[in-house]
């Protein structure tokens, strides 16, 4: 299976009237255009996406819907609560395996869960990147052994692959 992590963007990092919360943190402009761009860049690596998943929050759905319309993505985006930034590991694991039967699927979250989830499943130390705001990381993960390969990190600031 073709998994990819894919960080949330740019988020308000203040408090408004209406925002009072971390879960109510909206993305930014610069967010969105960042979001636009990366998604843009990686169109052909992310064109076969199957199933998205993203974390309840809002910046993080807003992310993922972004994802979704740069790739005229036809299914609906689901919210996975296995993707909130303080849910268990094993949690997101069952979810990954329990949808073995797609080929690619895109996990929109938070750090440092996404972090953790590389370094669990590609067996792996340290991951040779910093899980940057709309950074996404793509691992060739075996869904019958539970281990992955990572294949490539890419970083929104430089829009190249780090492999």
């Amino acid at each position: 299976m073709k998994l990819f992590l894919i960080r949330h963007t740019e988020a308000i990092d203040y408090e408004t009237e209406s925002v009072r919360t971390d879960e109510s943190r909206f993305i930014t402009p610069n967010g969105r255009r960042i979001s636009l761009s990366v998604f843009k860049t990686l169109r052909d690596d992310l064109s076969d996406l199957e199933k998205i998943f993203t974390s309840p929050l809002i910046r993080a759905v807003q992310t993922a819907e972004i994802l979704a319309s740069s790739l005229k993505y036809k299914n609906d985006v689901e919210i996975a609560n296995e993707l909130s930034p303080n849910s268990d590991h094993d949690k997101l694991i069952k979810l990954i395996r329990r949808n073995a039967i797609f080929k690619s699927i895109a996990l929109v979250g938070h750090e440092p869960m996404l972090g953790k989830l590389a370094l669990e499943i590609t067996k792996i130390e340290t991951l040779p990147f910093e899980f940057k705001k709309n950074g996404v990381c793509y691992i060739d993960y075996n869904t019958e052994t539970g281990q992955g390969q990572l294949k490539w990190y890419f970083d929104p600031k430089s829009l190249e692959k780090i492999s």
